[in-house]
């Protein structure tokens, strides 16, 4: 695997995250939306599964409202304490599904409204989620990085990363094959 390929394959963990469907509560009627050649009906009161790519459009239009909860820095900090709390691979929890991408978004969103309403208390949950963010990615790597002098830790790891992590594993694994192919006498 190349970085060109980690490029794309990170980029295709974000397409599915645009894309799950979601839930969005109608609250004020717009006529009708035609996705992938199906007809929605933005009536007030009903609530549609739509992607979640036109949910925030329609949550942005307040025309609607997401039924999942955002993500929140309570979030953020709970999985801070929880993996900074890791010893082993074996203690490592599995992340909510598509954690990377919402905590991205979190970030994004609260320094868009840092710059809107130029609210001191927004700019210090901002920076506290971003050092939480960054201290949950580097414990994690470095538990990767471990796991990878031992075969039997991989395989118990694997299934517990989420889909970024799993591709930055499966880059270093074929980097250290190919690694010792080049740097390492053969056997024999």
């Amino acid at each position: 695997m190349e970085l060109h390929e980690l490029d794309v394959r990170l980029r295709i963990a974000e397409l599915e995250y645009l894309l799950r469907p979601v839930r969005v509560a109608i609250t004020r009627d717009h006529g009708t939306v035609t996705i992938d050649g199906v007809h929605v009906e933005l009536q007030k009161g009903i609530e549609v599964e739509l992607p979640y790519w036109l949910s925030r459009a329609i949550e942005e239009e307040e025309l609607g409202k997401l039924s999942e909860t955002p993500m929140s820095l309570e979030d953020i900090a709970r999985i801070h304490f929880t993996t900074l709390s890791t010893r082993t691979p074996a203690d490592l929890e599995q992340l909510p599904q598509y954690f990377y991408q919402e905590a991205k978004e979190y970030i994004k969103l609260l320094d868009e409204r840092v710059r809107r309403e130029l609210n001191p208390a927004l700019l210090e949950e901002k920076q506290k989620a971003q050092q939480y963010l960054l201290e949950i990615a580097d414990k994690r790597l470095l538990i990767i990085l471990q796991s990878l002098r031992s075969p039997t830790n991989i395989a118990e790891l694997y299934s517990k990363l989420s889909p970024e992590e799993q591709t930055i594993l499966q880059l270093l694994q074929k980097a250290l094959e190919r690694w010792r192919e080049l740097v390492l006498p053969r056997p024999g």
